[in-house]
Parts: C-alpha cells; structure tokens; sequence
C-alpha cells in the first residue's frame, strides 16, 4: 500500500510541474513581431513588464518617412515616437502590451495592418 501512495504522490508531482511549466510559457508574450507596408518597415523587441521598443527603417528614400503608431485599448491611433527617415534600422518609439501598433509611411499615410501586443 506505501508502494502504491508513493508512485501516485511522484506522478502528481510531475503532472503539477509540467502544468505549472505550461502555464508559465503561456503567459510570457510575443517577444518580436515584424510589420511592413509599402516604404516602411519595422520590428518590436520585447524589453521586459510588458514594454516594447519599436524598430523602423525607411525602405524608400522619396522624402517620407516611417512612423510607428500605437493605439491603447478604447483610443484612437497615436505616434509611438519618431519619424525613421533612413534605411538604416533605428528606434522609432515605445509601446506596451495590450496595445495595438501599425507602421506607416509618412505624408502618404498608408499603414501595415495592425498587431495587438
């Protein structure tokens, strides 16, 4: 009978951990995701409690730029930080989870679709 009650306490106890490592991979968040639209294209890197740099580079060199543009739950679309004017990668702005973001092209406004963090 000791046999028995100690094989069923090991198999919980494996049961409980790999469900607790599940649960764990679950909750972290996307850690990159990457948007293009026509002359404009960028990356998200995940910092840590939820935040997000935003990389953009200019894929045209016609005098626009790209933006980042972020949109809070219940907001309305908003610049995430600066204009990337180079096809150089550099950082164009900030965002958090639960946001949405997109990536446009300047003056002309045409935007990827958008991606929830």
């Amino acid at each position: 009978m000791m046999r028995a009650n100690s094989r069923w306490i090991k198999r919980s106890a494996v049961v409980a951990a790999g469900a607790a490592a599940v649960v764990t991979f679950a909750s972290v968040p996307a850690l990159a995701v990457s948007l293009s639209t026509t002359g404009a294209a960028g990356r998200s890197a995940y910092l840590g409690n939820g935040d997000y740099t935003l990389y953009a580079r200019d894929t045209l060199s016609d005098g626009h730029c790209a933006q980042w543009q972020y949109k809070e739950p219940g907001g309305s679309w908003r610049s995430a930080g600066s204009n990337v004017c180079s096809s150089s990668e550099a950082v164009g702005g900030h965002a958090h989870s639960g946001f949405q973001i997109r990536i446009c092209r300047t003056g002309v406004w045409n935007c990827s679709g958008a991606y929830t963090l």
